[in-house]
């Protein structure tokens, strides 16, 4: 079994594009199938990817060992839930789209265990490579003691499951208290609470267009981490991950009657830099979008597809993978209760400024030639 490509099947050809494209592209796997129900789209998604096009999961053949399912799961009234479990009892790892029911969970991961293969819920987005250098780097910074004070989040409805397990891993699995969530104003409601004893504020966008659900977010997760040596910024999932050192001038260094007159007249901490740009390469940021969602998101799948391969071989891996996300899924459950439904609204559309060049129009005065 080690020495051969893990054949996988698609189920979806929305998102599952996404899926495809990751399985394909990996030396490990072999994209073997598309399950879907015979649209335009997902025939020639088949004919793309040159793999037989099925209309259930019952079809499947036997050496099918991943299957990813891209289709809405049961509490968003969608047939995930039910295939992901049918292809869990025949042995078949499965990655189900989230967001996932906490008590669905309970079921899909006992039938995996039942039947020695894996499963997980996919979070490209704790993958992205920005969201993982924040976590990496808050963690560094406990590490060498500095306090985290308060915590400064938003995110999007669409993208609030992936939030709330990124939030718990910056808080060492702390679980949310809510103090006070306000009225919505327009697309954003405002909320207060702690978890695990820090403050923390919450920036929701609870607004979505019920024909086009996927699009349109303002935010989809942004942290800003306020330490007693400073503030680290996730500005977005996509980046940029920026230092800013906590503003601490000492007045003795002007007690001559003005500026030293040398750097060394300064103390060390303010000879160094006052905004530090962590994310290393920000030409990422100029590149079009779209080279972002073929690229950095099917990269981030991929991940996901690693770990659900391995687990199939680490059933301490698996189990841990269960409590985890059971956890996550009640507090997303409950906070979403908590929070309320999203507002509905059928006139959000994208409108892009294509006509505007936003980088001119950043310069002032002095700055333009």
């Amino acid at each position: 079994m080690s020495g051969r490509k893990r054949k996988v099947a698609v189920c979806g050809t929305g998102f599952g594009i996404f899926y495809a494209e990751a399985a394909k592209r990996s030396v490990e796997l072999e994209l073997s199938a598309i399950v879907a129900r015979g649209s335009v789209r997902s025939v020639k998604c088949a004919e793309k990817y040159g793999v037989p096009l099925y209309t259930g999961v019952d079809e499947l053949p036997d050496d099918i060992d991943m299957v990813c399912v891209v289709i809405r799961s049961s509490m968003l009234g969608g047939r995930g839930t039910d295939m992901a479990l049918q292809c869990l009892q025949r042995g078949m790892s499965v990655i189900l789209e989230q967001p996932v029911h906490h008590e669905d969970l309970k079921k899909l991961f006992k039938e995996a265990l039942k039947n020695r293969c894996a499963y997980m819920t996919g979070n490209l987005y704790a993958n992205l490579k920005e969201v993982r250098r924040f976590l990496q780097v808050s963690e560094k910074l406990v590490a060498a003691g500095s306090k985290l004070l308060y915590i400064r989040c938003g995110s999007s409805v669409q993208a609030f499951y992936p939030f709330v397990e990124i939030l718990g891993r910056l808080t060492d699995g702390g679980r949310p208290e809510i103090l006070l969530a306000d009225q919505q104003r327009g697309c954003f409601k405002r909320v207060m609470g702690e978890i695990g004893g820090i403050p923390f504020s919450f920036q929701f966008n609870n607004d979505m267009n019920p024909r086009d659900p996927d699009n349109h977010m303002q935010i989809l997760h942004t942290f800003s981490c306020c330490y007693d040596s400073g503030r680290l910024e996730l500005v977005d999932s996509r980046g940029p991950l920026i230092w800013y050192p906590r503003l601490n001038i000492p007045w003795h260094v002007f007690d001559n009657g003005g500026f030293p007159g040398t750097p060394e007249g300064y103390p060390e901490h303010v000879r160094k830099s006052n905004v530090i740009m962590l994310t290393p390469d920000q030409s990422e940021f100029e590149k079009p979008y779209y080279i972002s969602l073929e690229n950095d998101w099917v990269s981030s799948i991929a991940i996901d597809l690693e770990k659900l391969k391995s687990m199939k071989d680490d059933r301490r891996a698996l189990m841990s993978k269960a409590q985890q996300e059971q956890k996550y899924a009640k507090i997303w459950n409950d906070l979403s209760k908590q929070f309320g439904y999203a507002l509905l609204n059928e006139t959000l559309e994208q409108s892009p400024i294509l006509a505007l060049n936003l980088k001119q129009e950043a310069l002032l005065p002095e700055e333009r030639k």
